[in-house]
């Protein structure tokens, strides 16, 4: 009969090996990568500015540059709640129901006393289990209690009393199918909120009651697996077995003993000590031998031998199934008591297995016999004698240690069901659970982490903080640290919070977490030495140090240590920010990744930020397609907070593609709707008319700048200002910015004052004066780009040949100088080359000779003179304003001619606007 049934049971080891090696999977991931839903540590990015140069026009002593913000961004550590578990709540539930089911299934088959012992122990692991947290028929009513172990206990008793021939998969299936309907009818009935998760966190008790009785079933399995190997290896051999056999033993109960001293809290041990969780996969392999030697040397064994094998696998299986639930749920003193009576088991076990094994086969082992079959011969005395002696052992470690073990079960337990309700939104009582369960054990960082923010989130800050204090002295921990510093610093409390990271970085030395904070906090209050010193320090860290340590140099205006771009959107960011910075062009390619990385990204300070970066540079290319996408962008809902940075965006690259027209007027569109930013965007429209030497108009928008609250005055500004006919003001801003005025307007800087005003022979005679070299080659690049409209092909010539070897694109000048024809196709384009232009001729309203072109090639009159109004709505040019008026009244529109000659008359004498009127242009 024994034989049948153990044959039928085949079945049994199957599917616990099964579950054994999805377990160790489980179990090796979530060690090797632990994907932890505690601490939630998560960087959050925050954006600055720098200052990088766009462009500079230099006349001389003045230059005028134009610099643009760029993005730093910088990722500071935030502690977040823990994340929700559910799903892996209800696997972990789901196994625990399959291997319950499987060992009930294999009790079935014990012999009279084995079942009874195991019967007693189901029983004490369902009351423990809280089953009547479902309060059905009642407040904690024993309804659920009755409910399942008369489903389960039952079957139990028919099979061992009446069924002992059915089939151990005929067990298996009966048992799952009585359990699973109890379940799911207490599920049914239980009021509670979500009743599934609550008997899903709970099953994690019956799993540690499992998991625990298989540590000590297999208490000697690591010393007796290896004296099976041992035994095996040296059979026939006379070689020294018993010295083999004491100098590991000697090794790993040494081992042993600082894993004690450790859990204990010693520190400075000589010996390095690891997680005893470890312990579980060699003890479950090795275990197997022994096992094996067990069940074929004892006659009188618990049940049949495929039983006893199939319970070792499910029990291995059950341990690393825990270990992979406690590092997802982070329930630190569930883990702490398997590591503790893991420990101690094993040194009880181990111990006395070894003084079993040399008092009774010393004298075999050396002979070459294999010993290793007859180990548990003696097995009625002795060996029962060194489980007694082991679980006093036990206990000694136990008192040693002051039963530290009880308060990590009660811990565990209040973490258990503070899961429960911090999963389904209880947040009181989850709270009072936490805390609890913290008083109870002090190294139990998610319970404090979770007591504190869920305070935080029921309105509670001030106790939140008490709490984070008491963890600071008590049991820092490093999610606590960010957290406290962070609450300080929302309410402006940075030195604290400062005080707080500083000393953090004291027991925790070289967390990346603090070190990144705590610099940016120095950052914060100045100490951008200290900040520098840290982040260089600690650059290799993380991805997150590395990148702000870039964003820090580029801040600060240091040379970056690296010019190698990271691959993640971010260090991108940073990167070409920091090329930038230093008036360097990043590389085509370098660019086009960032480009293809902001099309996959989702966030939109990112995207906003990225595209900024990308774009604020010369370049001529059709900026079309890219002002439509950021227009979209600036218009969608996801990016209602960015509009304003989007929108300045697509203008800045309209400037870059020369569109100076598009630009100022939408540049002074943003300082309209935006007055808190007006002087910024009023002072960028000032420099870059200022750069086509517009010294009027740039003047004005200075002013005007300053009185929104602009402070940066510089020495440019003040010499603008003269130039532009307001020695006024520039007299009373040298007065509030002594410091600022610098320079000195020279002779020939005058000249370029009202430049754009004057005639273009004018201007050509004008040429002609100047001695000093520098500011005579920069009015001659002027009267061309601005003026060659006006010249003669001679004065023409004359101006080519004083630029001979001063100018980039020199052969595209000499084709233009050689057929200065504007209605010739290839001298136009040359002159556009040389100017860096593409085909585009209306983008610069002051480049009149393109501004001309264009208007002749309309061929619709309308279309010519909308083209010369706009571009006279910033160029006060004598030849384009006349031509602006024979336009209007070509088209009938000679109101719009006579307002026209009465401006003219502001800058240009009657007798120069009547000769001008007697001549076709």
């Amino acid at each position: 009969m024994i034989q049948k049934t153990a044959k039928s049971t085949g079945f049994a080891p199957l599917s616990a090996l099964l579950l054994l090696v999805t377990g160790g999977l489980f179990a090796l991931y979530s060690l090797v990568f632990s994907p932890l839903a505690f601490p939630n540590i998560q960087a959050a990015a925050f954006l600055d500015t720098v200052a990088i140069p766009f462009s500079s026009e230099k006349i001389g002593e003045l230059t005028i540059p134009i610099k643009l913000d760029n993005y730093l961004v910088f990722q500071d550590f935030h502690s977040l709640p823990a994340k929700y578990t559910l799903w892996e709540s209800y696997l972990f539930g789901g196994i625990v129901l399959l291997i319950a089911t499987s060992a009930l299934a294999l009790f079935s088959q014990f012999k009279k006393f084995p079942f009874l012992g195991a019967g007693v122990g189901w029983i004490f692991l369902l009351t423990l289990s809280n089953v009547n947290g479902l309060n059905i028929g009642g407040q904690s009513a024993n309804v659920p209690l009755i409910i399942l172990l008369a489903g389960t206990v039952l079957p139990l008793v028919f099979f061992h009393i009446w069924g002992t021939q059915v089939r151990f998969w005929i067990r298996w299936v009966v048992i799952f199918l009585g359990f699973g309907t109890l379940v799911f009818i207490l599920l049914q009935l239980s009021p509670i909120p979500n009743p599934a998760l609550y008997l899903a966190e709970q099953s994690l008790i019956i799993g540690l009651g499992l998991g625990i009785s298989w540590l000590f079933w297999q208490g000697h399995g690591m010393l007796s697996g290896v004296f099976v190997l041992l035994s095996k290896a040296n059979q026939n051999l006379a070689t020294k077995v018993s010295i083999q056999v004491f100098v590991l033993a000697l090794i790993y109960f040494l081992m042993l003993l600082f894993l004690i001293l450790d859990l204990g809290g010693e520190v400075n041990l000589p010996f390095p000590t690891f997680s005893p969780i470890y312990l579980i996969f060699p003890l479950g392999i090795l275990g197997w031998f022994s096992i094996q030697e067990k069940i074929n040397q004892i006659d009188e064994l618990a049940g049949p031998k495929s039983t006893i094998k199939a319970l070792h696998l499910i029990g291995f299986a059950m341990m690393l199934w825990l270990i992979w639930k406690l590092e997802v749920s982070a329930n630190q003193p569930a883990e702490e008591l398997i590591k503790h009576l893991l420990v101690y088991s094993q040194t009880g076990f181990t111990l006395f297995f070894f003084i079993y094994l040399m008092s009774n086969f010393l004298g075999l082992m050396n002979s070459g016999k294999a010993v290793h079959r007859i180990m548990y011969k003696p097995h009625s005395l002795p060996y029962y004698h060194l489980r007694i002696g082991g679980v006093i052992s036990i206990l000694v470690i136990t008192i040693y240690l002051e039963a530290i073990v009880a308060a990590q079960a009660n811990s565990l337990t209040n973490n258990i069901l503070g899961d429960y309700y911090y999963q389904t939104e209880q947040k009181l009582e989850a709270s009072i659970l936490y805390e609890n369960s913290w008083d109870r054990y002090r190294y139990n960082p998610k319970a404090k982490n979770l007591t504190a923010h869920i305070l935080f989130q029921l309105n509670q800050p001030t106790l939140a903080k008490e709490h984070l204090e008491q963890s600071f002295a008590e049991a820092p921990q490093v999610d606590n640290i960010l957290l406290v510093s962070e609450r300080l610093q929302q309410e402006n409390k940075l030195f604290e919070a400062i005080y707080y990271l500083e000393n953090g970085l004291k027991r925790f030395s070289g967390n990346p977490y603090l070190v990144n904070n705590l610099a940016l906090f120095y950052t914060l209050t100045q100490r951008y030495e200290e900040a520098a010193l840290l982040l260089k320090e600690h650059s290799g860290a993380s991805d997150v140090t590395s990148s702000n340590w870039t964003a820090l140099q580029t801040k600060l205006g240091l040379e970056p240590t690296s010019q190698e771009i990271g691959t993640d959107l971010i260090s991108q960011i940073n990167q070409i920010a920091a090329i930038r910075k230093k008036g360097e062009k990043p590389e085509s390619n370098d660019l086009e990744s960032l480009r293809n990385s902001l099309q996959q990204e989702t966030s939109p300070m990112l995207i906003h930020a990225g595209y900024r970066n990308l774009v604020t540079e010369i370049n001529t290319s059709d900026p079309t397609k890219e002002i439509k996408q950021l227009d979209s962008l600036a218009q969608s809902e996801a990016f209602l907070d960015y509009t304003m940075q989007l929108q300045e965006t697509a203008i800045l690259r309209s400037l870059g593609a020369g569109r100076i027209n598009e630009a100022v007027k939408n540049l002074n569109g943003l300082a309209f709707r935006n007055p808190g930013d007006a002087a910024y965007y009023l002072n960028l429209t000032g420099l870059i008319q200022a750069q086509q030497l517009d010294f009027q108009k740039a003047s004005k928008d200075f002013i005007l700048a300053e009185e929104k609250g602009f402070k940066a005055i510089e020495s440019q500004h003040l010499a603008i200002l003269e130039l532009g006919g307001f020695a006024d003001k520039a007299a009373e801003f040298t007065l509030k910015f002594p410091e600022k005025a610098n320079l000195k307007i020279s002779e020939d800087l005058i000249l370029f004052g009202k430049f754009n005003q004057q005639l273009p022979e004018k201007l050509f005679e004008t040429w002609k004066t100047i001695s000093n070299q520098d500011y005579k080659t920069v009015f001659a690049l002027k009267l061309l780009s601005h003026k060659a409209h006006g010249l003669t092909k001679g004065q023409l010539a004359e101006l080519g040949n004083a630029l001979a070897g001063k100018v980039p694109a020199e052969d595209d000048l000499q084709t233009f100088l050689k057929n200065p024809d504007w209605s010739d196709a290839n001298s136009l384009g040359a002159f556009t080359r040389f100017l860096g232009l593409k085909e585009e001729l209306t983008a610069n309203p002051y480049f009149t000779p393109l501004v001309l072109s264009a208007a002749d090639r309309a061929g619709d009159p309308l279309l010519a003179y909308e083209i010369i109004n706009s571009a006279s709505d910033f160029n006060q040019d004598p030849l384009l304003w006349i031509r602006k008026v024979q336009a209007a009244k070509r088209i009938g529109l000679d109101n719009y001619a006579t307002a026209a000659i009465q401006e003219m008359s502001t800058w240009l004498t009657w007798d120069e606007i009547e000769k001008l009127q007697m001549t076709n242009y």
